[in-house]
């Protein structure tokens, strides 16, 4: 049985803090530029998620390299990678002339790998442990799942889309917004993960 950590930690407040302040300013004060903004920010998201890519690459140099847990972060890594792909089209943005049926091969590689290995015997043991044996942050799972419903309810115009998006023009801007508070809530559950793990394996030593 899993084991919820129900700590409101700061972080969690700040999360909250941002996704209103990106609410407010999203809907009245954030020019639009013809769309450079939204442009500009899922660039940013983009550059976050390589980020991501490249430390959870440096922080698994850092475990027994062949160890399940060293293998369970290069895992880790496909998943970032994945985000990447989604978040610049699988490379249709850079390369819109392309013909749509290359990104979808490129769209279903990026996918198939890190949810069939998950089916690998090292990374379903370490899975499963983490499952059993390791907390997990209630709130900033939460939240992600909350900001990720708040910017696919902007972006589909679903129940309540009136409260959340104040003028149509502005749906993308909104979307692109209320990714970021997700985004960063993953990245807390990695950073939590990791703290854990280094404290259980400096105690074993």
């Amino acid at each position: 049985m899993c084991k919820l950590d129900f700590h409101f930690y700061k972080s969690s407040l700040l999360i909250i803090t941002l996704g209103i302040i990106l609410y407010i300013t999203g809907n009245w004060f954030i020019p639009l530029y013809n769309g450079l903004t939204v442009t500009i920010i899922e660039h940013i998201q983009s550059l976050f998620l390589l980020f991501m890519c490249c430390y959870t690459y440096y922080y698994a140099k850092r475990v027994p390299e062949h160890s399940e847990l060293y293998r369970f972060w290069i895992w880790t890594i496909f998943w970032w990678f994945m985000l990447f792909g989604r978040g610049i089209s699988w490379g249709r943005d850079f390369f819109p002339e392309v013909p749509r049926f290359y990104y979808k091969i490129i769209a279903s590689i990026l996918i198939t790998i890190p949810i069939l290995s998950i089916f690998l015997p090292t990374i379903h043991r370490e899975i499963a442990r983490r499952y059993k044996c390791e907390k997990i942050p209630f709130w900033h799972i939460f939240f992600a799942f909350l900001f990720l419903g708040i910017a696919d309810i902007a972006e589909h115009r679903r129940t309540l889309h009136e409260f959340l998006v104040i003028t149509k023009e502005r749906k993308d801007l909104i979307e692109e917004l209320m990714e970021i508070p997700c985004l960063l809530c993953l990245a807390l559950i990695t950073f939590y993960m990791q703290k854990n793990e280094q404290k259980r394996v400096n105690c074993q030593c």
